[in-house]
Formats: C-alpha cells, sequence, structure tokens
C-alpha cells in the first residue's frame, strides 16, 4: 500500500485526474486535475463554504442557493463569480488557502489509508483542467522561485 505522500507525488508526475481519498483520522479528500490539485478537505479544518460564510464575504443563504444548484455539476466556484458573490481572483486566494490548510492536515496521516478514484471530480469546480494547465505552464516559464 502507498503512502499518502507517495502516491501524491505519482498521481502529480503521471498527470493524474481523479479523488484521493484519505481514510482514518482526519480523513478527507484531495481532488486532482491534470496532476495539480484542485480541491482538498477534510473535517479537521474549515471548507471553502465555511470560510466564506462565516467572513461575511458571502451570505449563508446566497451560499446554500449557489451549492444546491451547482454541486452536481461541479459549478460552485462558477456561480459565486457569475452572481457576483465574490470575485474570481479573491475566490482563487481563498480556495488555495483552504487547499493549503486541508492538505497539511491529511499529510500529518502520512500512514493512512489512501485509494485513488480516476475521473471523480470536485464539487466546486472552480479550477478547472485548463486553468491548471496555464497555472503550471507560468511556472515553468517563471523558473524556480
Amino acid at each position: 500500500m502507498s503512502t499518502l505522500r507517495s502516491l501524491l507525488i505519482e498521481l502529480g508526475e503521471s498527470a493524474s485526474s481523479g479523488a484521493l481519498h484519505v481514510r482514518g483520522r482526519p480523513g478527507g479528500v484531495i481532488y486532482l486535475v491534470a496532476g495539480r490539485i484542485t480541491y482538498a478537505e477534510t473535517p479537521a479544518c474549515p471548507g471553502i463554504g465555511e470560510r466564506l460564510v462565516a467572513s461575511g464575504r458571502v451570505a449563508a443563504q446566497a451560499w446554500s442557493r449557489v451549492v444546491a444548484e451547482g454541486r452536481a455539476t461541479g459549478r460552485v466556484g462558477r456561480l459565486l463569480v457569475r452572481e457576483g458573490l465574490i470575485g474570481q481572483h479573491e475566490l482563487a486566494m481563498r480556495v488555495t488557502t483552504a487547499i493549503c490548510d486541508a492538505t497539511h492536515e491529511l499529510l500529518w496521516a502520512a500512514d493512512a489509508p489512501v485509494s485513488f478514484v480516476p475521473g471523480e471530480r470536485d464539487w466546486l469546480g472552480f479550477f478547472d483542467a485548463q486553468r491548471v494547465r496555464l497555472v503550471a505552464a507560468r511556472s515553468l516559464q517563471d523558473g524556480p522561485r
């Protein structure tokens, strides 16, 4: 059985798309598109919805409505931006923070059982494959930091 860390590296290097499910405590999911993390969630830290509502950035009713409309089709992030509830760049920064926090928590459970489900997409749907490729291309052009 692969460890979370080694499997995550392998999935990144092979440009895999899908969901890496982490069982045990705290448990959670890391979603990837083209080998890049597009979202991560764990009960150990607040997700993007909790963060947006708790900060007052998005009203609870608006969040609930957008989730009800877009969750099944993975369009929650796009709906938030389209409806003017939050700007694209601000949402990107907030999602990135949520990803970092969740991934950090999950990596503490380095020996937790993991499984990968190819093709499974996140419900937020904010970082699509095209955007991930553009970010990766810019990073390569910019060189190491």
